[in-house]
């Protein structure tokens, strides 16, 4: 649901897709069709409010200080948050996970931690509803205790992350199953001692206009965060893949349209700022990047300035109520690219506006 930044001015790295903790999409463009420089918008960036230099910055680098250190020194910032994933294959690895523990426990970031809901070993019989009935109270137990012992007793807990795509295991049919479960793991790591500032972040992959993950949040008294994770993706028309010999001004209408979709979709970003306002909860972005998916289905921007400019516009606005927003600087290998030093001009344009 590692690297870092080399500053150079390369060719334009194509399309890619996005979601790690969420999922995957590509398709193959020639790359002589790229062009050389950036797309001009004639658009000129609305002038900052301030707004985004408060809101609380994060970061996606694997389980690794140096490079959140790197990033930072790189952005001329603090990093605030650091975005982290366990290993979730057994239940013992969802509730002890020892490496993510001890790399964090020296330092200062603040820890969002993309918390299962289930193991995905398939030989283990698991089930939302088991869960709601109270059967793994246990593991979220372990987990909080281990939280405390660690120094990490305010992480911010994006239980079952992402739950509305299917390739997950927690993805739910039954909504009284989801919620029943959401409410058994918050009151029960709520109630370890040590552990009562854990906070909960209800965390969706934004976009779409079918499946409405609404019905599955678990009230305002088990939530602290409405979170949607945001990337340059889409299959509408006229966006992505670009077609061939697309020139940097074709480049650039199919990258309105794409952020258009990603905006305006039934259940894309406006739709979730306007329901965290609604529930009176801070929305957060704890993954957000531009998708290289050249190699698999090319439903990416990839090397796309204009979007980073849109991500930044939102972020600034005080109507969004944005609490943190975490860069997801990973390359997912045949899933795709998000690293910002493979795309040199979305790169320059991040450091101009956020760092």
């Amino acid at each position: 649901m590692s690297s870092k930044r080399v500053f150079s001015l390369v060719a334009l790295l194509l399309v890619v897709v996005v979601a790690v903790g969420a999922g995957v999409y590509v398709v193959l463009r020639p790359a002589e069709t790229e062009p050389t420089s950036a797309p001009i918008t004639n658009e000129p960036v609305p002038t900052a409010t301030g707004v985004e230099k408060d809101v609380k910055v994060g970061v996606f680098r694997s389980t690794s200080p140096e490079d959140v250190q790197e990033f930072g020194d790189w952005l001329g910032r603090d990093v605030d948050y650091v975005v982290d994933f366990s290993l979730r294959s057994t239940w013992k690895e969802i509730a002890n996970p020892y490496d993510q523990l001890k790399a964090w426990q020296k330092h200062d970031y603040r820890i969002v931690y993309g918390l299962a809901m289930l193991p995905e070993a398939k030989h283990l019989k698991v089930s939302l509803a088991a869960g709601a009935d109270g059967d793994y109270n246990r593991y979220y137990r372990r987990l909080a205790r281990n939280l405390v012992e660690y120094g990490q007793e305010d992480a911010i807990l994006r239980l079952g992350w992402e739950f509305n795509l299917g390739a997950w295991r927690w993805h739910p049919d039954d909504r009284e199953d989801f919620i029943g479960y959401w409410r058994q793991v918050v009151k029960t790591m709520r109630a370890v001692p040590g552990a009562e500032n854990l906070q909960f972040d209800w965390n969706v992959s934004s976009g779409g206009n079918n499946y409405n993950s609404a019905v599955f949040y678990p009230g305002d008294a088990y939530v602290d965060y409405v979170g949607a994770d945001v990337y340059d993706i889409s299959w509408a028309d006229g966006t992505y893949p670009y077609p061939a010999d697309c020139d940097a001004d074709c480049r650039l209408q199919h990258q309105k349209k794409a952020w258009d979709d990603v905006y305006n979709a039934q259940f894309g970003l406006k739709h979730w700022s306007r329901f965290a306002a609604e529930h009176g909860k801070p929305l957060t972005l704890p993954e957000w990047g531009l998708w290289d998916r050249t190699v698999t289905d090319g439903h990416g921007g990839g090397d796309n300035p204009y979007f980073i400019e849109r991500m930044h516009e939102f972020i600034d606005d005080p109507l969004n109520n944005v609490a943190y927003q975490a860069y997801f600087q990973f390359d997912v290998g045949d899933n795709g690219n998000h690293m910002l030093t493979d795309m040199p001009q979305s790169q320059d344009r991040f450091l101009e506006l956020f760092g």
